[in-house]
């Protein structure tokens, strides 16, 4: 039972039945581990389909009916977002893999936001490169192979924006003791990720880039005012660090 027994350790897996469904399972299987959050998929193929012959045909439209995964995030909870992230006096934009997984636009919108708003910047492991680590707003890792400033920035911070990222317990420790004072802000394509190990006060399922570009957007159009002289002295300790 190659399906049964995988599982739980896929995404999801498919059984052909025919030579005749293997170009279209194939697809398929391709468009659901590339599209949402990436997983891997299995496709199981037995020996009469292996042997038998069949006509290769590219299907029309190879979205499974049943997943569809959401890709523009919630307006409301983005206006409220930005209405938190301008008013915050100790910010901190955590950048995660799903920024990488969306595309090169999504970093190029990641970084647009950082050096808007003024605001300190860390990247997980898996999103080295999503901003440009020789940019001054960018603080290094955090988690404990990151770096003191990364850590602490985190751990003081009044509002956290994470974007893609799904709070690795090696980036938050003890749970119970992570980033304690902050208000924290949870974009992920993934609805499961969302209050998995942190719990968000506002969660926002979506495409990192999508989200990212209706936020840069939003904030465009209504201009929220940024308390400079707060962010100033975030940043005078962060450089003590």
């Amino acid at each position: 039972d190659t399906t049964g027994i995988t599982r739980a350790a896929t995404k999801h897996n498919y059984l052909v039945h025919s030579t005749d469904d293997l170009a279209r399972l194939i697809h398929e299987a391709f468009y659901v581990a590339t599209h949402g959050r990436p997983g891997p998929v299995l496709i199981d193929i037995p020996k009469d389909v292996i042997l038998g012959t069949g006509l290769y045909l590219v299907p029309e439209d190879v979205q499974p009916r049943n997943y569809k995964p959401k890709i523009r995030g919630d307006r409301e909870k983005i206006e409220d977002a930005i209405q938190l992230l301008a008013a915050a006096k100790k910010p901190i934009i955590y950048v995660g893999g799903g920024v990488i997984n969306s595309g090169q636009k999504a970093c190029q919108l990641a970084t647009q936001l950082v050096r808007m708003t003024g605001y300190p910047c860390t990247t997980t492991l898996m999103a080295l490169g999503a901003f440009p680590a020789s940019d001054p707003q960018f603080v290094g890792m955090p988690g404990m192979h990151g770096t003191y400033e990364a850590n602490m920035a985190m751990h003081q911070c009044d509002v956290m924006f994470n974007i893609g990222a799904r709070f690795d317990d090696r980036v938050t420790g003890k749970v119970g003791s992570f980033s304690p004072g902050s208000k924290k802000i949870h974009v992920d394509i993934d609805p499961s990720s969302l209050n998995k190990t942190i719990v968000a006060d506002i969660g926002i399922i979506g495409d990192a880039g999508s989200v990212l570009e209706d936020m840069i957007g939003l904030w465009d159009e209504k201009q929220p005012t940024i308390n400079t002289a707060a962010i100033k002295s975030w940043w005078n300790e962060i450089e003590k660090w």
